[in-house]
Order: structure tokens, then sequence, then C-alpha cells
């Protein structure tokens, strides 16, 4: 669907102003033309150039009214009997919605000028003397609260523009802090589980490169892999901040990793099951990344924070509406200096915020059973054709590493 265009203001004005320069010649048309009067033409030359200044008055607001009001108060006491008052009322409100209050002050100021000649013509065209005085009101009240109205709608458009530029400013501040949230999400995701993987092989590889060097070779091996890994999600994510010339789509991040991520850990000598229960039903990506990142996240802080002997359990628990999602570590690590080092401090909230923004919630802390516990809820939806395989990724059933 093609976007809706706007007619530009010089469109509308070149549509608006004629129709009011023809609306005002014709309510005073018949003042206009009596015998012994200004001759038509030049009734209509005078409005003609009252009405020219008004393209100009966004521009040049009070100029531009400084200009109308004296020309209209000028036509009037050069005795052509025509009283121009739209055009006076379309460059006040322009000054009222463009300039500030005390500019705007002035402008009301001399638009009054124009209605003492309004006036003063309705006083003189009134015959019966004892109804000068009425006439005298009736114009003077009508013109001051015309006036008025229309300084204050366009003072009422000026906050309002005023308004909707704040609430967009707003809005792309926090937008920019939203996304600045999120990448720093993402690289705390990427590097704290990548880092940390690598910096417990390298301490396991120096500890047995001596008596054990065939291990302590495959340690490091899986060093280089993790950090190829963790460029290559760097990659991904400098990819979407800025864009490069065309180029596949990297994959993203889902459930359907979840094993390699397994793999993982099992390679740097952690004990981790996975328990799948229940139909595996379709996740929305967003929901399907957030899941991925939330038992990264989980299993990263097992690998620092657990006791590297028990097992590490991840279940997935399908149900028809919502995915719970949980990993479980049995006792505490004894390693409290190299846990310490490693922790970012972010990792809890940032699951949290990852689960909230897609409508789950998160829940973490001590187990019961002296562990400690990471559970999630995410929506999912019925399972689809098309989502069948990637929702049953990780497999059913339970695996022991």
């Amino acid at each position: 669907m093609r976007p809706r265009r706007h007619p530009s203001r010089l469109a509308l004005d070149l549509a608006a102003v004629p129709v009011l320069w023809g609306i005002e010649l014709q309510i005073t048309w018949d003042r206009t033309a009596g015998p012994g009067l200004v001759p038509p033409w030049a009734v209509v030359l005078s409005a003609a150039l009252l009405y020219l200044p008004l393209f100009w008055r966004r521009r040049r607001p009070l100029t531009v009214l400084l200009l109308v009001s004296a020309g209209a108060a000028g036509v009037s006491l050069l005795g052509f009997e025509f009283h121009p008052i739209f055009c006076v009322w379309l460059a006040l409100f322009a000054v009222a919605a463009h300039c500030s209050a005390r500019r705007a002050a002035l402008g009301l100021a001399a638009a009054f000028l124009p209605v003492a000649t309004s006036v003063h013509a309705t006083v003189q065209d009134t015959t019966d003397p004892s109804m000068r005085v009425a006439a005298f009101l009736v114009a003077a009240l009508f013109l001051t609260v015309a006036h008025l109205v229309v300084l204050g709608v366009g003072r009422w458009v000026r906050w309002s523009v005023a308004q909707r530029e704040l609430v967009a400013r707003l809005a792309a501040a926090r937008a920019e802090a939203e996304e600045r949230q999120r990448i720093a999400r993402e690289l705390h995701d990427v590097v704290a589980h990548a880092v940390s993987l690598m910096v417990l092989q390298a301490a396991g590889a120096e500890r047995v490169m001596d008596r054990d060097p065939d291990r302590a070779r495959a340690a490091l091996r899986q060093v280089d892999e993790l950090g190829e890994q963790a460029v290559t999600e760097l990659r991904r994510m400098l990819g979407l901040l800025s864009p490069a010339p065309a180029r596949p789509a990297p994959e993203p991040a889902g459930l359907q990793r979840l094993d390699g991520l397994l793999d993982q850990l099992r390679a740097a000598g952690r004990d981790v099951e996975l328990c799948v229960s229940g139909e595996p039903g379709a996740l929305d990506p967003a929901a399907d990344e957030a899941a991925y990142r939330i038992a990264q996240e989980a299993l990263t802080n097992a690998v620092k924070h657990a006791d590297p002997d028990r097992v590490v359990r991840v279940g997935l628990d399908w149900g028809a509406r919502e995915l719970e999602l949980s990993v479980r570590t049995d006792g505490s690590g004894a390693r409290g200096r190299l846990s310490g080092r490693l922790s970012t401090g972010h990792g809890v909230r940032g699951m949290a915020e990852r689960a909230r923004a897609v409508g789950g919630e998160v829940t973490a802390g001590p187990d019961p059973h002296g562990g400690y516990l990471v559970s999630a809820r995410l929506p999912a939806g019925a399972r689809g054709p098309a989502q069948q395989e990637s929702a049953a990724a990780p497999g059913r059933g339970e695996g022991t590493g």
C-alpha cells in the first residue's frame, strides 16, 4: 500500500487564500458597488493586494500582519467602503501559531487598528442616532471577541505542535535508550558465555599441560572454537547495527541451537542433562531467541558458580500456551575467586528483561534442595507445519553428558 501523500502548504494556500478573498468581496460587494463610490476594479485590486502577503505569513508572520492591518485600515480610511477582516484574522492566526507570546501580543495590538476603522464606519452608517451607541458596542464586542478567539486558537495550535514535538523527542530518546540496553544485553549474552568457557578451558589446560598434553590440546582447541563462535555472533550483531552490502542474513539464535550449547558445556567437562516433556510447539521468533539466551545465561552462571562435579539439569516443559524452561544446579561451587572475576552482575536482570519483552517471566534463586534454579515461562502457540522442525529441534527424552 502506497503511503498517503498530504498536500503541501503552498497548495493549501493557493486554494484557501483566493476563496477567502472571494468570500470577503462577495460579503461587501453591495456596499462597494453603489454610484459615486470607488470603482469596483479598485476594490478588487486593493483586496488582492491585501491578500497577497498572506502567502508569506509563515516565514514573516508579524511583518505580514502589520502590512495587512495597515492596508485594511487604509482602504477604510480612503473611503472604499470596504472593511476587510478575514485577511487580518488569517495573519493574526499565523502570528499566534508561529511567534512568541510577546510578538503575539504585539500582533494582537496591531490587528485592532482595522477594528477601529471598521467600528467607526459601522457607527457612521447607522442612520438612527439613538442606535449608534448600541451599534458601536455590538461591533466592538464582536470584533474584539473574534480577535481573541483567533489568537487563542493560534496559541493552542502552537502549544499542540510543541507537545507533539516533545513527545516525539521523548519517544526517540526512549527508543535510543532501549536500543542501547538491547545492544548491551546482546553483548553480555554473547561475550559472557564464550569468555567464561574460554577462561575455564584455558585454566584447565594449564593444570593438565604437563601430565596430559592431549587433554590440554583438546581444551585449547575448544577455546579456539569458542572464540570463533563469539566473533561470529559479534559480527552478526554489528551487521544488524550497521547494514553492510547485501549478504545472506545470519541465522538468528533459537532453541534449535540448544544442543550445540549443551555440547560446549560437556566439552568443558560439565555433566549436563536435557529433559523435554510435552508436545513441542511453535515459538514466536522473538520468544525463541529469548528462550535460547535465557538458557545460555543460566548455563553460563552454572559454569561460573555451581559445583563442577554436580550435574546441571535443563528442562523444557511444553504446554498448550506456554513453554517452561528451567536450569537447575545442585550445590554451590568452590570457585569463589574465579566466579567473582567472571561475573558481570547483569545476568539475572538481563534474563528478566528478555522474558518481559516477549510477555513472559523469569524467576531465579536458591533451590530448596541446596542448588540454584532459573525458571522461565514464555508464551507458545500451537505447532504449525512450517515450524515443527525448529520447535522439536532439541529432541525429546533425556540425555546425560
